[in-house]
Formats: structure tokens, sequence, C-alpha cells
């Protein structure tokens, strides 16, 4: 189970930021916490609406006080519903959810929901990716922070086809085109202080997720990673999990 991997407190609030799986992550654990109670995901960024066959409920208005009554509403009114629930604002365009203000949970009845769980940044697919000015974008009073890459962008070029926003590295982060993602590397771009981390404050526990780790012949690269996360100096690590969404594999590594 991830939620037992990553061991969230109840009614607490987590960022998602990074690339390699956000998403998957995310809809994962809202499967999960399900099975006890109702689960709220929300985004400060935007999304693409959400595949029906996921069984999510997703509720949208620009009118940010009309919404938080709607959740609330449809939480306490069913409380034996373990309802899936998406909060957005109305399409920016046919194929796009505007993401709610990062105020939004200031007067949110968290009670109400088993877990909140907030996407705070897009990453075009990516398994690495470097913040612009301006993201991420993370839920105010969150007490967790969970940065995600995916393995297989080990050992690739540094270059535009493998890191998202690969011109910002290149400008900021004195690493240069072709030099290859070692565990050291990916670690340090993750990890940066300028990073996907960057707005991080220091009551929130970071726990990171290294996805795309689908089978035992992996895990050895995934542990190398882990440890030289713990290591990066930048940001106090609690423990790093590493796994396979796709695959419902999941492990964790603590700081030796």
């Amino acid at each position: 189970m991830f939620s037992e991997q990553f061991g969230f407190r109840d009614h607490t609030l987590v960022n998602f930021v990074g690339g390699g799986g956000k998403t998957s992550l995310i809809h994962k654990l809202m499967e999960e916490y399900s099975l006890r109670g109702p689960v709220l995901c929300t985004t400060t960024t935007r999304i693409h609406p959400p595949d029906p066959a996921e069984g999510l409920v997703v509720i949208s208005s620009d009118n940010t006080a009309l919404l938080k009554t709607l959740i609330e509403r449809v939480s306490r009114d069913c409380p034996n519903r373990a309802y899936k629930l998406v909060a957005t604002r109305h399409f920016l365009s046919p194929n796009l959810l505007r993401g709610v203000p990062p105020d939004f949970d200031s007067d949110l009845q968290r009670d109400l929901f088993l877990m909140l769980l907030n996407e705070a940044d897009g990453a075009a697919s990516f398994s690495l990716k470097i913040p612009r000015e301006g993201e991420p974008v993370l839920m105010e009073k969150a007490e967790y922070l969970v940065p995600v890459i995916g393995l297989d962008c080990l050992y690739q070029p540094l270059g535009p086809e493998v890191v998202f926003r690969f011109q910002i590295l290149a400008e900021q982060f004195s690493l240069k085109a072709g030099e290859r993602i070692t565990p050291e590397v990916a670690a340090r771009v993750l990890m940066h202080k300028d990073g996907v981390c960057k707005n991080w404050t220091p009551h929130v526990t970071i726990i990171p997720f290294i996805n795309k780790v689908d089978g035992p012949a992996q895990d050895k690269a995934a542990r190398d990673l882990a440890r030289c996360i713990m290591r990066n100096g930048n940001f106090p690590v609690e423990r790093v999990v590493f796994g396979s969404v796709l695959q419902g594999r999941a492990e964790s590594v603590c700081p030796e």
C-alpha cells in the first residue's frame, strides 16, 4: 500500500511537485484512502479532466466559496460514501481545468476528508523538471511535500528531451547539455534550493517519491538515488519512497 509507505497522518494536506507521475500517484493514493472515507484532490495549477472510468467526482466553480460549500456538503451529507472528490475552477480550455487559489484550504473543514491531496505544478509528462518563476504554487498550510521523479531519467543525457524546462537548468544550475544524469545529478536537480522544493517551509515534512521502479532489477538504482536525495544538503528528508504506480509496488528508505 502506497499510503502505508508514506504514512501521512489523517486529515492532513499534501502538496505534490516534480515530474515522473505526480497525477498517477495522487490517484493511487486517492484510491487507497477512499477505502476508509472521502478524499479531496485539488490543483493549484491546471489539470486535464479526469477519466470518468476512475470514478472521481469532479466539482468545479469559479466561485471558490460556493465550491467549498459544495464539497463540504457532499462529505457531510454522505458520510458513508467513500467519495473521491476533485475540486477545480472552470475550464481554462476544452482540455484543461483551472486550479484553485493556494489559500483554498484556509477555512476548509478538514475533518470531513480523510486526506487532502494537491497537485502544485505540471511537468508535461517529463520525469525530471525545473520550475519556472512562480512555480510551484503550493497549497498553504500543508503538512507534507512530496517531490516526484521518474527513475527512467537516470543515465540519460541532460537536454530538452529529458528535462522539462531544461533551458532554466542550463542557465541557473551550472549543468551542461549532454552530461549524464547520474543519481548524484538527479538528486541535485530534484533537491536544488531553487528546484521544485524551493518554497518549502520548516514545518512541512518532505517525503520524495521515485516512480517507474517497475521491477526488482531496478531497486539498486532506486536505492542509490534515494541515498543521494537524503544527502542533498538543502532540505531535510524524512524518508524516500520508491516503486511503481503502474506496477503497484512501493518500498521506503530511511536515513542511516
